[in-house]
């Protein structure tokens, strides 16, 4: 969320901003995701200011903006469905784009009444002193409140298909397909194939077994940076930026890149302890 104090000439309900008093709050959250599919957030305005006057009277609305960079997609979507029938307080279910790079979202609410020049009440529109009296002119389409942008990232274990494979013989073969933006492919062994699904999420040794896929697969995503046209594995751009923020080493760092520390980023080895070791 953003704490920027940025200057506009009215007045924002944001954290980090003081245009509003203390009973004013914008507040977004999220309440379900399915990565394949959707996000649904959450929006809630509090206290009696200008924006739950505008909001009441029709003339505001919450919007949310979807935005993925490398395709050069934007959409701004403003259907709602109210929470206890308030419509200071509702949901959005966001249909998620079928990518595995980072899908970033801006929420806030905005004016979508007609351009006009008012004069702000402090008391009566919750604001500061500051804009006591002030007279502002309110345009069509200006964000009003904002919660900042946020981020729908992908984990190296979203870009992994495991397979069947009756010909398998020695646990798993890896192999890198960049087609649909690339991902990895691992066709598994029958007997392993089938114990690895009936174990929960949240075994050890299936985590474990994952890992090592994973450890697999970044080598090869490594030696195919190093060999060859690199421009249609965009699903691992959003992989990439991972990393650069944690300090970890990517496939374009040549030898210093350790594809074991990267899946173990994204899935680390876990041992049972106490009782679970019996």
């Amino acid at each position: 969320m953003s704490v920027l104090t940025n200057s506009y000439s009215f007045p924002v309900l944001e954290m980090g901003r003081y245009d509003y008093n203390e009973e004013s709050t914008y507040n977004v959250s999220q309440l379900d995701v399915d990565r394949s599919s959707y996000i649904v957030l959450e929006h809630k305005i509090s206290g009696d200011n200008l924006i739950t006057q505008l909001l009441e009277s029709g003339e505001a609305k919450f919007i949310t903006t979807i935005v993925l960079k490398s395709a050069m997609y934007r959409e701004t979507l403003d259907q709602v469905e109210t929470i206890n029938g308030s419509n200071l307080h509702v949901k959005q279910k966001i249909p998620l784009q079928t990518t595995f790079e980072t899908q970033s979202f801006f929420c806030g609410v905005v004016y979508i009444g007609d351009d006009r020049e008012i004069t702000l009440d402090a008391n009566r529109m919750g604001l500061d002193k500051f804009w006591d009296g002030v007279t502002i002119q309110l345009l069509k389409g200006s964000i009003i409140a904002r919660d900042g942008w946020r981020e729908l990232e992908s984990t190296a274990s979203d870009l992994l298909t495991i397979r069947k494979n009756d010909t398998c013989k020695y646990s798993f073969d890896v192999t890198l397909l960049s087609e649909e933006g690339g991902k990895f492919i691992a066709e598994m062994e029958p007997v392993l194939f089938e114990s690895l699904h009936r174990a929960s999420k949240n075994n050890p040794h299936r985590r474990s077994i994952i890992t090592h896929i994973l450890c697999v697969g970044f080598m090869k995503l490594e030696k195919e940076y190093r060999i060859g046209d690199f421009e249609s594995y965009t699903n691992f751009k959003g992989i990439k930026f991972e990393l650069e923020r944690v300090g970890l080493k990517t496939w374009e760092d040549g030898d210093d890149f350790d594809p074991n520390k990267v899946a173990c980023h994204f899935l680390p080895h876990i041992l049972p302890t106490g009782e679970e070791d019996a």
